[in-house]
């Protein structure tokens, strides 16, 4: 079977004889019955809704389960669209898990097509195919053979979209209309974690797509207060570990699309003494309070580096690593790794270490830790590695669990995805905008280049140094991404922050609230009118446009390139219609760089007493460390400009 799906894209799913079900979550059970309240008992020709569970929620079994039980055991037909091939592959193993007679008991086997750059065009598609699970561009250049090999065949047709916020991009669009044209009844689920706004006075393009607006939706928080989910701890922990010297600015766009560490960077990881140390550490000083600990290693020598050292401090550990792949490149678990496994099941172990292996399909509820000591660029890999300590103890897991995030120095070359990054705008882990490390992790690369640039003593900074310290230091930034092409027309995920000053707060304020009035209105002038102006190849207009919200008339600002930022901020416009999430610096006040210069001038203070008030200044005050990227050169040039300025004004009056 799945030799046939690698060469053909195509499996044919026999029905499994499992007639008694596991028992669902409770708010699985309400998406499916506010799905069946909502289509089956209506029977609407047209619907389109969402359906909005938080990432662990189990969007993708509770959209599988449904769709099979209703419209696959029903001879109908489905298809599942999704961005990404990870994704897709999370679709097509859960329709295989749940191919069974509790769910299907009219058919003994149906048709599953797998449409992606990596399994198949859209061309080997056929009339006889009952579930296509496909990528959205791969379907949509290949739209032509969907309308003539199928879809003139069959009038009724259901659609999941995963990940729906992306849902009115132009591809998928284009598919909805192609399928709309064609079918008789047409349905539409959109699948997402994120809470729409989807109000009257809110009507944008989302609106249009989803027009029956949310058909069922839970939050985060609730499923932590029904003890389905832990709650989650953050911790990350510096291992201040130069891994970038060599890293070239295209091996890093190489590893942030593939997700692949290069083995002599990989290597150098997994036999670092003081990182390998610095792990075991951490888990013997906090041992009562991690308890039963997974770690996701860098490699395979990593896990065996990280297993001989935790049996030298008297720990029980062991470790799997895949013994092959299977069709999707996942790693298949061997004999003698199913007893490793069971033995930590059964605590016989306190620490298991694995790569490639335990990031899901393996049932270890009351993991109460994980330790990241491997970096990722998939919010899947990341949203599975963090999900196996996140089982609750209504589910059999644990009231909290600790996510441990060990981080070396990439000096923010790459956009890894971190466990605050995942969860932002889902109302659990706001906590880490005030965990100095946490903010770090999401301080922009536009900052650290600032420090590195005053650090230089080959650039000139002294238009930069003229302004007071505190209005460099940024309120916030809006955090997002967006999804871009590369030149062989494959997708990757841009990680955007755009920084807010105190002298371009209002502008920004004043250039969401008219965006969010040229977007509330599909297809409205004022769209049209945005997207010739950011059509100018020379920016000219651009510059015209900016200038009329009031950007360019301070320079009391680190200068950035705004117009890219506002080119990334109408992108993310177009697609949700809304502006992007804003994360506050809260802790600001903290980095009163000027306060420290002031007290050294007043009090006089020189040679080894200035040294030691400035050491015990910056032990102390971990958000000064976090805000300079624990580099302390970068902390002591701040405090040398502020005191020059102090000593010699006249330097900085010009």
């Amino acid at each position: 079977m799945k030799s046939a799906l690698k060469k053909k894209n195509l499996v044919v799913l026999k029905v499994k004889d499992v007639k008694r079900d596991k028992e669902l979550y409770l708010h699985q059970r309400e998406a499916m019955m506010a799905l069946d309240q909502s289509i089956i008992d209506k029977e609407n020709n047209r619907f389109a809704g969402l359906i909005v569970l938080p990432t662990g929620g189990g969007k993708t079994e509770t959209a599988v389960r449904w769709v099979l039980k209703n419209f696959i055991n029903q001879h109908k037909k489905v298809i599942w669209i999704a961005h990404r091939r990870e994704l897709i592959e999370q679709a097509f193993e859960s329709v295989e898990k749940n191919a069974i007679t509790a769910l299907i008991d009219k058919r003994k086997h149906f048709n599953c097509r797998i449409i992606s750059g990596e399994h198949g065009s859209a061309s080997t598609i056929e009339r006889n195919d009952d579930f296509i699970i496909a990528s959205k561009d791969s379907l949509y250049r290949g739209l032509h053979h969907l309308e003539e090999k199928w879809l003139k065949y069959h009038k009724e047709v259901f659609l999941i979209i995963d990940e729906a916020h992306r849902a009115t991009a132009k591809t998928y669009r284009k598919i909805m209309e192609s399928i709309d044209k064609n079918a008789k009844k047409f349905q539409v689920i959109g699948l997402t974690a994120t809470p729409f706004r989807t109000a009257q006075y809110e009507k944008g393009l989302l609106k249009k797509v989803f027009k029956n607006d949310i058909v069922y939706q839970v939050s985060l928080r609730t499923l932590i207060s029904r003890g389905i989910l832990a709650q989650p701890i953050l911790k990350t922990l510096q291992t201040y570990i130069n891994v970038a010297e060599d890293v070239s600015e295209e091996e890093a766009q190489l590893i942030e699309k593939n997700d692949t560490i290069p083995p002599d960077i990989a290597n150098f990881i997994s036999k670092n003494k003081v990182r390998n140390n610095r792990i075991v550490q951490e888990y013997i000083d906090n041992k009562d309070e991690y308890g039963k600990t997974l770690i996701f290693a860098v490699s395979q020598t990593h896990a065996v580096v990280l297993n001989t050292l935790f049996h030298e401090r008297g720990i029980r550990s062991e470790y799997v690593i895949s013994n092959g792949t299977d069709l999707f490149g996942k790693g298949i678990i061997s004999d003698s790794n199913k007893e490793k496994i069971k033995r930590f099941k059964e605590n016989a172990l306190d620490v298991l270490i694995n790569v490639n292996i335990l990031t899901e399909g393996t049932d270890i509820p009351d993991t109460q830790t994980v330790f990241l000591t491997r970096p990722t660029t998939s919010e899947i890999l990341m949203t599975q590695m963090v999900g196996r300590a996140l089982r609750g103890e209504q589910a059999g897991g644990t009231k909290n669990a600790y996510i441990v995030s060990f981080v070396d120095d990439w000096q923010n070359k790459i956009a890894w995805i971190t466990p605050e990054k995942l969860y932002v705008g889902q109302g659990v882990w706001q906590d880490c905008e005030n965990n100095p490390a946490s903010f770090r992790r999401l301080l922009p690369l536009k900052q650290i280049e600032q420090f590195a640039k005053i650090a230089d003593d080959t650039i000139d900074t002294t238009e930069l140094e003229k302004i007071e310290f505190i209005k460099t230091v940024p309120l916030g930034f809006y955090s997002f991404s967006l999804e871009k092409t590369n030149e062989d027309g494959s997708t990757f995920n841009k990680s955007c922050e755009v920084l807010v000053y105190e002298n371009n707060k209002t502008s920004f304020e004043k250039l969401m609230d008219k965006l969010t009035a040229y977007y509330s209105i599909p297809d409205a002038k004022g769209a049209k009118k945005l997207a010739k102006i950011f059509a100018d190849a020379e920016d000219l207009s651009v510059i015209s446009f900016l200038a009329s919200f009031g950007f360019y008339s301070s320079n009391d600002s680190p200068t950035i390139n705004l117009i890219d930022d506002v080119k990334d901020i109408v992108s993310h416009f177009e697609i949700n219609r809304t502006a992007p999430p804003y994360i506050e610096f809260k802790e600001r006040e903290q980095i009163d760089i000027r306060g420290i210069a002031q007290k050294v001038y007043d009090m006089e203070l020189g040679g080894k007493k200035k040294k030691a008030y400035i050491d015990d200044v910056w032990e102390r005050n971990s958000f000064l460390q976090a805000y300079f990227n624990h580099k302390k050169l970068y902390f002591r040039k701040a405090i040398d400009t502020e005191l020059l300025k102090l000593e010699e004004p006249e330097l900085y009056s010009a």
